[in-house]
């Protein structure tokens, strides 16, 4: 027994003088100490770590690094930083960390969000971008009008249903129809893409680093490959989605509502010239109904709560409204009258963004900035919290301020050239999501939608006082982050508002 823990105290002190000259040699920017052989495990929180990583930024700067085990983990948390070095050395920095769970075990190297830059990746890229191109995206906007005044009509004649509920039926149900076809989504009834969210729910915790014992200790996985039994899990997943993901994709249609192919049409009469095999299609499709669903229900939550905090913002926003639309419902070919709208959405996803800290990326080869080395296989942190309230660029950040995108007669200011500053939460360099200009115009049909159908207001408990929700009241599913589910009152503004929402479904 001596001689066997003699042994093992001699390997642990080998592992940690091996841990601390390995990390001693990286030339990588410095950040918070951590522990031998652990790193800065520890001191990372189970949920909402954009919130750790924002107090480290605050001490080490806009470019440090910090340790999972034998893993570093570099953070962008400045515009700045983050354009050198996503968009400017994309070229070297838009891989995906190598998670074994996630990416081998659970997705089998079939997400296209979660890939390489490889072969397959651009191949799947090109053809989502060939369908969800700002041009082409205009051929859904019926779709998204039709959903949005649906989505209202909801909120009307269901005010017991919780407002989460309803916005997540309308960004499921966009995307799907866009994707599958069909109807609308009904409120109540069955939901065509139900099961992908609960696998999507179910495969999200099991795969972040610190509850990944495969990706802590990576020397594992040959006897995970050879025991069916300890992937029966990751298996079990994946065969429920293809199958999923195979159906819905096999009765994919033209739409009734509208003379918009689907998505799933355009790839699947074009699968040679993208290069792809069905298999491959059907989870192309699959990764942009995944990205697409839970970050639009996101950001509408956060619209929702800015407006019952922010109820100067609602007015004016409906001032805008009525005197463009009056007494009928706002369309997209408004638009261009409605830019308050639009600020609103650009306010609402830089005030509070969907994926705090973007999808990591990883570097496929040694790079070099501001004098350090960042070697292949380091993970870069896309910090966009930090980034969306660069004081540098954005003044007053934390405020929700709509009127920081217009400039001084009212119209919505244009970017400064090679940037994206009103669309930082959709990533960075070639990883930008290649559905922003769809969900971007989602986001601005609903809320105009219900700004224009709605006052919002907190509920009332039986002693009068508002039952509210705190700003910065949140918790997060792996990735996204959502507020904390909260009431609302939501007071129609003209009398005939249900007929004129039903015509508004037929249009």
């Amino acid at each position: 027994m001596l001689s066997l823990a003699v042994g093992i105290s001699i390997l642990l002190v080998a592992l940690v003088v091996r841990d601390a000259y390995y990390k001693r040699n990286y030339r990588l920017p410095p950040g918070p100490p951590g522990l031998p052989l652990l790193g800065n495990l520890l001191q990372l929180p189970r949920k909402l770590w954009y919130r750790k990583l924002t107090i480290w930024s605050e001490q080490y700067g806009p470019f440090y690094t910090f340790w999972i085990g034998s893993q570093p983990y570099v953070v962008c948390s400045s515009v700045k930083v983050a354009a050198d070095v996503l968009d400017g050395m994309s070229a070297v920095t838009s891989d995906r960390p190598a998670l074994i769970k996630a990416r081998e075990f659970y997705f089998r190297e079939s997400m296209m969000i979660w890939l390489d830059r490889t072969l397959l990746w651009r191949r799947m890229r090109r053809a989502a971008h060939t369908s969800l191109n700002v041009r082409f995206t205009l051929r859904f906007t019926q779709i998204q009008a039709q959903d949005a005044a649906y989505l209202t009509l909801g909120l009307l004649q269901h005010p017991e249903k919780p407002f989460h509920e309803h916005v997540r039926r309308f960004s499921g149900s966009v995307i799907a129809r866009a994707l599958y076809g069909g109807d609308a989504v009904p409120l109540l009834g069955l939901d065509p893409s139900k099961r992908i969210e609960q696998l999507m729910d179910e495969v999200m915790q099991k795969c972040l680093p610190q509850n990944s014992m495969v990706d802590m200790m990576p020397f594992l996985k040959p006897l995970i490959q050879r025991v069916k039994r300890l992937r029966k899990q990751a298996d079990d997943w994946f065969e429920a989605m293809d199958q999923e993901g195979s159906r819905l994709y096999d009765i994919a249609f033209v739409t009734d509502s509208s003379e918009a192919t689907t998505i799933v049409h355009d790839i699947n009469t074009r699968l040679q010239k993208h290069g792809l095999t069905k298999h491959e299609a059907v989870w192309a499709a699959l990764s942009m109904f995944m990205a697409g669903q839970e970050t639009t229900h996101s950001a509408l939550r956060f619209f929702g709560l800015a407006m019952l905090h922010h109820p100067d913002v609602m007015e004016t926003a409906q001032s805008q409204l009525d005197a463009v639309c009056g007494g009928r419902a706002p369309t997209f070919q408004d638009r261009e009258c409605l830019p308050y709208i639009d600020a609103i959405v650009k306010e609402t996803l830089r005030w509070r963004p969907a994926l705090p800290l973007g999808l990591p990326h990883t570097a496929s080869e040694d790079f070099e900035y501001q004098g350090y080395v960042i070697r292949k296989g380091t993970t870069i942190i896309d910090h966009i919290w930090s980034q969306t309230r660069d004081s540098f660029i954005y003044s007053n950040p934390e405020v929700f301020d709509p009127s920081r995108f217009l400039d001084n007669s009212g119209r919505l200011r244009p970017n400064t050239p090679g940037t994206h500053l009103d669309q930082l939460g959709f990533g960075h360099g070639r990883r930008v999501c290649p559905g922003r200009d769809f969900a971007i115009d989602s986001m601005f049909i609903a809320c105009a939608y219900m700004l224009w159908a709605f006052r919002f207001e907190w509920p009332v408990d039986e002693y009068c006082r508002s039952v509210t929700r705190g700003m910065d009241d949140m918790w997060d599913s792996a990735l996204i982050v959502t507020p904390k589910r909260f009431q609302v009152v939501l007071k129609a503004r003209f009398e005939r508002l249900e007929e004129q929402l039903l015509a508004g479904m037929t249009a």
